[in-house]
């Protein structure tokens, strides 16, 4: 099955108007035709089971047979990962983690980041296409922070906060399932390119972070951010 992704604001009762590329894709790259069914999320929760009525160059009009909500994992888990200095890299961390079931990603520009800036366009793509590969309909929030005290400022509200660290020890990895067993919500923390710095650290200590061991080996960016992300979603 094919999933689409349509604005909630292009959802107007038993109507949907999809343009843009994902109207491209529809009409040029699958060939749809007038009177096909389709199925469309609007990132919130609901799948909606359509008919195709009109198509024209730019847009395509759909009419909505049935909908359905599909209830999300009860567990809100996030997933906060500081900049990678190569887009395709970068891109490739949201879209898996995406793909796992994390409800909001945050990037951040850590002290040790090797690059400062961010294409959200991109990532908002990235993070789209994900959603429908994987058929899940909730799409993921995406977040942007210029340092790891903004980060810690906004997720400490959202429940513990458990970091991957080279440094802990294997039995830290116990405690901190524990503790996100036991919550309704966690944010999972990776560190940049360049590992955290010291004065990064100090602030785990002012927001009593849980630090979670990532193995014996040093791991990129990507690669802990995945293996993370899916360790803690299953267990959720």
């Amino acid at each position: 099955m094919n999933l689409f992704y349509a604005n909630p604001e292009d959802i107007l009762g038993d109507s949907i108007r999809i343009d843009g590329q994902e109207s491209i894709h529809i009409t040029k790259v699958l060939r749809h035709s007038v009177g096909d069914e389709i199925f469309v999320t609007d990132g919130i929760g609901y799948r909606y089971h359509c008919v195709i009525e009109t198509i024209s160059k730019k847009s395509v009009s759909l009419s909505v047979q049935k909908k359905s909500f599909i209830k999300p994992n009860e567990q809100a888990v996030s997933v906060a990962i500081g900049l990678i200095k190569k887009r395709d890299r970068l891109e490739f961390a949201v879209e898996k983690i995406t793909e796992l079931g994390a409800r909001e990603i945050f990037i951040y520009v850590g002290d040790h980041s090797e690059k400062s800036s961010l294409r959200l366009d991109r990532i908002e793509s990235t993070v789209i296409s994900a959603m429908k590969q994987s058929l899940r309909y909730t799409l993921p929030k995406i977040h942007y922070h210029q340092s790891m005290a903004q980060l810690l400022e906004e997720i400490s509200g959202n429940g513990p906060v458990i970091v991957g660290d080279e440094t802990e020890d294997v039995d830290s990895t116990e405690k901190a399932r524990t503790i996100a067993a036991e919550s309704r919500g966690f944010t999972l923390l990776i560190g940049p390119e360049g590992g955290f710095s010291g004065n990064e650290r100090n602030l785990f200590k002012q927001y009593n972070v849980c630090l979670c061991s990532l193995g014996s080996h040093r791991l990129r960016t990507e690669t802990a951010a995945i293996i993370m992300t899916d360790r803690f979603i299953r267990s959720a």
